[in-house]
């Protein structure tokens, strides 16, 4: 019984019966056939044609330095090590396909020391990718002992390959070790991918190397199609393929390590921003920072996808819009305003809020920032308040009256209307300090303030100078100037009859709350103006000394400034 027969590629075996006697026949004749098939497999290497496969090494490595060297200079300067490196090997395969051209030294030592140069910046290039400082030794030492060992043995072309595949295993050896140094600090795959490059290249050197000191390797020149020949030119085309795919590799996922710290940075300044931060797209929050959110004090669920204006007062909505509205024309950049929005447990609060016009997913957006500024508001309120009023009555001071003055005889100049002081100084009011101290003259200060803001109209102002005088600043009275007098007379009447209505004060003395009752009149002085004539401060005078007269003529009563009208 004979089993079915079994075809080789090259040589067929299909006669051998692994049941015959002759066991040792068979097998013996079986190795032969096996041998005889690696033969015909290193004939078909013989038979490569090695000039197409230096045609095809030198294009394809053009091209590789010509897209890297592009991108290189223009967008990524880590690569231009690599890039010269392979331009390198094109000017070397070049010198190399003009054998027999050009000088030997042109063709043979320019040629090999440019492939020895090139090895050399990868190196360089691993350095340069590391921002570690390139020795200068490993640039010039290799180079040097290639021209110096080629020059020495130009004639001799197997110690020529010796020394250059020497030189170049051990050139490849280091850029290994490289790798591994710089393991740790590199992230991803590129690494690995001319790690394998690098290995194939030592792998085809140390085999040309061994071929030709042991004397397997028949080739007398690099065009022969010997196997170790073959496989070198197998070996250059693939490590250089591999080596610009691992060193791009290598550059892209720098930038996406980079791009991803970046973010993260970006996204912990965010986060820890003291200061709100929110996307708003198509009017709607489409991210928020948790001061936002804390602010707010809303969650993220809450406040994500939810139009904004949801949140604004009514009052500031119309500007809350036309400025969102100018900030994604792009007309809002230093673009800042003052809105209230509602909170969920401080109700409504004044925020500042700016922004710029950025991409959002492809679509436009606002980055908006926003700060309570309540409190500061607020601040500035009391500022306002203590420059421009009295602390104890909250009347307007003597500033904000001389500001109301100028503003009303500048309309009167135009209309020629006039208007009138009502200088007012009160009776009676020391004894009652002496009597139940001040805080009591205080209470009576206060009521006499309400006195005159309820009797007085919307537009005319009553101010405190300070004790216990007071100056109301009538405005709108007539055109005609004994009409106007009139006017201003009947209004100092009523206001001084307002005053001198009995005061009932609510104190408190030794834990228990009793009442004052205090009879105070007041004494007015009036002077009459209109648009031109003297000055602010020469008006409060004459009104001051006709409220003087109206003292010594007896209190209570009110006496005209006699001076000329106008001023």
């Amino acid at each position: 019984m004979t089993r079915p027969s079994r075809s080789l590629p090259f040589h067929s075996i299909d006669s051998y019966n692994f049941c015959s006697v002759n066991g040792k026949e068979t097998a013996r004749a079986m190795f032969a056939g096996y041998w005889a098939d690696i033969s015909q497999l290193r004939a078909a290497a013989v038979n490569l044609h090695i000039p197409t496969m230096f045609v095809m090494i030198l294009v394809a490595t053009s091209i590789m330095a010509v897209a890297l060297g592009t991108l290189a200079f223009r967008k990524l300067p880590d690569l231009r090590s690599w890039s010269l490196s392979l331009l390198l090997q094109v000017v070397a395969y070049v010198l190399f396909s003009l054998r027999g051209q050009v000088s030997d030294i042109w063709s043979i030592v320019v040629g090999n020391a440019c492939i020895t140069a090139s090895v050399a910046l990868y190196g360089a290039g691993l350095y340069q990718f590391h921002h570690r400082r390139t020795p200068k030794w490993l640039l010039l030492a290799p180079v040097m002992v290639c021209i110096v060992g080629f020059l020495i043995w130009i004639g001799d072309y197997r110690a020529r390959v010796a020394i250059g595949s020497g030189l170049w295993l051990l050139q490849v050896l280091y850029l290994l070790g490289l790798l591994v140094a710089f393991r740790d600090r590199t992230e991803g795959c590129g690494q690995y991918i001319l790690g394998a490059a690098a290995v194939l290249f030592a792998g085809t050197q140390a085999y040309r190397l061994f071929a030709v000191l042991g004397g397997t390797d028949s080739s007398v020149q690099f065009t022969d199609a010997t196997p170790p020949v073959v496989a070198s030119y197998f070996s250059s085309l693939a490590c250089t393929l591999l080596l610009a795919v691992g060193a791009l590799t290598m550059i892209q996922e720098r930038y996406e390590q980079a791009l991803r710290g970046s973010e993260a940075r970006y996204r912990k300044l965010i986060d820890y921003a003291t200061q709100g931060i929110c996307v708003l797209q198509d009017d709607r929050f489409r991210f928020v920072n948790p001061k936002t959110l804390d602010l707010l004090g809303y969650n993220e669920a809450e406040l994500v996808n939810q139009p904004l204006f949801s949140l604004i007062h009514p009052d500031d909505q119309g500007l809350a819009k036309a400025n969102h509205a100018l900030r994604l024309e792009g007309k809002g950049e230093g673009l800042t305003y003052p809105l209230r929005m509602h909170t969920r447990q401080r109700g409504w609060r004044w925020f500042e809020i700016s922004g710029v016009l950025f991409d959002w997913h492809g679509r436009p957006a606002t980055l908006n920032f926003l700060a309570d500024v309540t409190e500061r508001l607020q601040a500035a309120e009391q500022m306002r308040e203590l420059a421009y009023h009295d602390t104890l009555t909250h009347l307007p001071n003597r500033r904000l009256l001389l500001d109301h003055l100028t503003l009303a005889r500048a309309a009167y100049e135009r209309s020629g209307k006039h208007g009138a002081l009502v200088f007012i100084d009160l009776d009676n009011f020391k004894p009652l300090n002496d009597l139940h101290g001040h805080a009591v003259g205080d209470l009576l200060l206060i009521e006499v303030a309400q006195r005159l803001l309820h009797t007085i109209r919307g537009a005319d102002t009553a101010a405190r100078f300070g004790g216990d005088e007071f100056v109301v600043l009538l405005t709108q009275l007539s055109e005609d100037a004994v009409t106007a007098r009139m006017q201003a007379q009947q209004f100092a009447e009523k206001l001084l009859s307002v005053l001198g209505q009995p005061y009932l004060l609510s104190t408190e003395l030794n834990g228990a709350r009793h009442t004052v009752e205090h009879h105070c009149t007041g004494t007015a002085g009036v002077v009459v103006f209109n648009g031109t004539g003297e000055s602010n401060e020469a008006l409060l005078d004459r009104a001051d000394a006709a409220m003087y007269e109206a003292k010594q003529a007896g209190r209570n009563c009110m006496r005209f400034s006699e001076g000329r009208l106008g001023g």
